[in-house]
């Protein structure tokens, strides 16, 4: 309150005191300048209107005007006016002196707000730095809880690796053993009990080997570079050569797996143990996904899917129904003759221990497509199925044609 009361006597003070200067110096000046009064005076409602506020310069205005109508006028000595020139020069004296006072006013009220802007710009600056901050911070956090979240979950594939799977290998060899040594003694139901506990515990060994394969998918390091896709696959198909010397049940021994493979296979982007690991899962499935009596057909070839989603076909026929790609890509296509797919569950035959089919039909452990799914996402690429149930399925992966920039 006494600020505002200092503040309020300061700026009219200096109305008060600008006005008394100009009266003064008009007074000893005007009769050698005759026409410097109303500059002196109009001087004086600018510094009042300047230093002071709306009001003061209000009063400077009123204080001049009846200082020039008293001093300067005539008749002088009098606040009448009786000449018009009087009268003019005292109007425009006037507005232009509260025009003065309105734009300073303005500019008043325009520098206010810009400070406020200001104000709230550097509030909102500190808020956004604070924030980030606390980003960065939180980011700091979670990213040391998810490297000690993988050190654990590196702990955990130790300790399956080893310490789970030793008592199973020793489960399976006593059980083996037994079968071996003392199947003499027992009947045809102890043999099969036997032979069932052996079966159960390689598909153990199986799935726990699997679910290794797709955690350390999550944990190893991706240093994409380009790959001769003839050499993957050739590999792929090297890693699966007894299960294609293998007839299917049912089958002639001359009816062996037969693989067409159609060349040319273009260059990809990817990471080789990562493809390989893929192409052996889907080729494996399309050996095993095959009726009895059925020779297993498998067909491979690759496509580049243009910049404007158009397919141009590498080493096979164009694919039907593909979704477009903004870049250029390979797609590599693996085409089965087998027992096909509903489309009600072509999508969630990519999940982790999802599985259309009994063990007893078509052994595995519902995570091999999981692994093809989690593969080619990390080499930043996609996959998906077009099938027909009783006609076959054919898998897809898509990759980038050339290192990605980075």
């Amino acid at each position: 309150m006494q600020s505002k009361n200092r503040s309020w006597q300061k700026s009219y003070g200096i109305a008060v005191l600008t006005s008394g200067l100009a009266l003064l110096f008009s007074l000893f000046v005007s009769p050698l300048l005759e026409n410097i009064t109303f500059s002196v005076f109009f001087a004086a409602v600018v510094l009042s209107s300047w230093y002071g506020t709306r009001g003061s310069s209000l009063l400077a205005t009123l204080l001049c005007s009846l200082a020039i109508t008293y001093f300067f006028l005539p008749p002088t000595y009098s606040l009448s006016i009786l000449t018009l020139d009087g009268f003019i020069r005292l109007g425009l004296f006037v507005i232009v002196s509260m025009l003065t006072s309105e734009l300073n006013a303005a500019w008043r009220r325009t520098e206010l707000k810009l400070r406020e802007s200001e104000t709230g710009y550097r509030e909102m600056a500190e808020a956004v730095q604070n924030y980030a901050n606390e980003l960065e911070q939180r980011v700091a956090e979670r990213t040391a809880a998810l490297v000690e979240a993988n050190k654990q979950l590196e702990t955990f594939g130790y300790s399956v690796s080893h310490d789970l799977r030793a008592p199973l290998r020793a489960m399976q060899g006593l059980a083996q053993a037994l079968q071996e040594d003392y199947s003499d003694r027992l009947d045809s139901e102890g043999l099969d009990y036997i032979q069932r506990i052996v079966a159960s515990a390689e598909r153990m060994d199986g799935l726990i080997q699997d679910l290794l394969d797709y955690s350390r998918l999550s944990r190893v390091e991706i240093k994409l570079r380009v790959l001769d896709l003839t050499d993957i696959v050739t590999e792929a198909i090297n890693q699966l050569e007894v299960e294609l010397r293998s007839p299917k049940a049912g089958c002639s021994p001359s009816q062996q797996v037969q693989v067409n493979l159609q060349q040319p296979l273009p260059e990809i982007t990817g990471h080789r143990t990562i493809l390989v690991q893929v192409l052996v899962n889907l080729l494996s499935n399309a050996i095993k996904f095959v009726p009895p009596n059925k020779q297993p057909q498998i067909r491979v070839w690759a496509e580049i899917v243009g910049e404007e989603g158009g397919d141009e076909g590498v080493g096979g026929d164009k694919g039907e129904n593909t979704p477009s790609s903004p870049t250029s890509s390979i797609r590599l296509w693996v085409e089965d003759n087998g027992i096909g797919i509903a489309p009600e569950h072509q999508q969630r035959i990519f999940n982790v221990f999802e599985r259309l089919h009994t063990q007893e039909s078509y052994p595995g452990s519902g995570i091999g497509l999981a692994i093809v799914r989690k593969g080619v996402e990390r080499m930043g690429g996609q996959v998906g199925v077009e099938s027909i149930v009783g006609q076959g399925s054919r898998f897809w992966i898509e990759l980038q044609k050339l290192p990605m920039k980075t």
